[in-house]
C-alpha cells in the first residue's frame, strides 16, 4: 500500500507544529464513509533501551471482524516523545509497515487522536491524509479539550470539546473501567467514528483491531528486541 508524501520529516517541535497547521485545512471531515468492508487496526511499541520504534497493522474483514492480514515493521525513532506531535515520532514507521500491507483497508483505526487535538490534526487526520484513507483516532487518555465523565455503565458517553467545537466522544466501552476517546480522523464524521469504534468492541476496553495491532507491535518489539522489556505491554482490560 502506498501513500503520499506531502512534506519532510522534521526534527523540531517548532518546524512539526507548523506543518499541523499547514495541513490542517486538507484534513476533511464528513459522512462519506459508504461500503466498509476492511478495517485495519494500528498502534506501535517502543523499545527503550533500543530506540526502536514497532507498528502493527491488522486488516480485519467487517462486520464480521474476522482477521485477513497483519504486517509490522520497525524502524529507529527520530523524533522526540512530545505529546500532541506523535504523527512525527511514529508515523514514518508506521508508513513503513502500511507499504508491506497487500490490501488496502476502507477505514483505519488509530492508537490516538484525529479531531480531539489542540491543533484539530491528531494522528489519524494527519497518517490517514497521507493514505488517503478515512480514518478514525481512538486513544486510551485524552490529549486536549473538556469533557463530564460518562456514567460508569458500558455504552455511556459524553461529548469532548476543543475551543467550543465538538470533536470527539468519551465512551465508557465496559463496566466501571477507564473510557476511551473517539474522534474522527479524515474523510470520517462523528456520527461514523463512534458507529464504527462501538462495532468493532468484543468485550475488551479497546476495539478489536486495535487490541491485535496492539498486541503484534509488542509481540514484534520482544522477539526483535536484544534488550530485556520491562512489563508486559498486552493490555487486556
Amino acid at each position: 500500500m502506498d501513500f503520499r508524501n506531502l512534506h519532510s520529516w522534521p526534527r523540531s517541535e517548532d518546524e512539526a507544529v507548523s506543518i499541523q497547521n499547514e495541513m490542517r485545512p486538507l484534513i476533511a471531515i464528513g459522512d462519506s464513509l459508504d461500503g466498509v468492508k476492511l478495517i485495519a487496526g494500528v498502534d506501535t511499541a517502543f523499545d527503550h533501551v533500543a530506540n526502536v520504534l514497532y507498528a502493527a497493522v491488522v486488516l480485519f474483514r467487517y462486520p464480521d471482524l474476522e482477521e485477513c492480514e497483519k504486517v509490522s515493521d520497525f524502524a529507529d525513532a527520530c523524533f522526540p516523545y512530545i505529546p500532541g506531535l506523535h504523527a512525527f515520532r511514529e508515523g514514518p514507521v508506521i508508513l513503513k509497515a502500511f507499504r508491506r500491507l497487500k490490501t488496502k483497508p476502507d477505514l483505519i483505526i488509530f492508537a490516538g487522536h484525529g479531531m480531539a487535538h489542540p491543533r484539530f490534526c491528531g494522528m489519524a487526520g494527519h497518517l490517514g491524509l497521507l493514505l488517503e484513507t478515512p480514518s478514525i483516532g481512538c486513544a486510551r487518555r485524552r490529549l486536549a479539550g473538556q469533557y463530564q465523565e460518562p456514567d460508569p455503565q458500558k455504552g455511556a458517553s459524553s461529548p469532548l470539546y476543543v475551543e467550543n467545537r465538538e470533536v470527539g466522544r468519551v465512551y465508557r466501552s465496559r463496566n466501571n473501567v477507564k473510557p476511551i476517546y473517539i474522534s474522527p480522523g479524515y474523510r470520517c464524521s462523528l456520527t461514523e467514528a463512534v458507529r464504527y469504534v462501538t462495532d468493532c468492541l468484543q468485550g475488551y476496553r479497546v476495539p478489536e483491531p486495535l487490541r491485535a495491532a496492539h498486541r503484534l507491535a509488542n509481540r514484534t518489539r520482544r522477539g526483535r528486541s536484544p534488550f530485556p522489556q520491562e512489563g508486559d505491554d498486552d493490555d487486556d482490560e
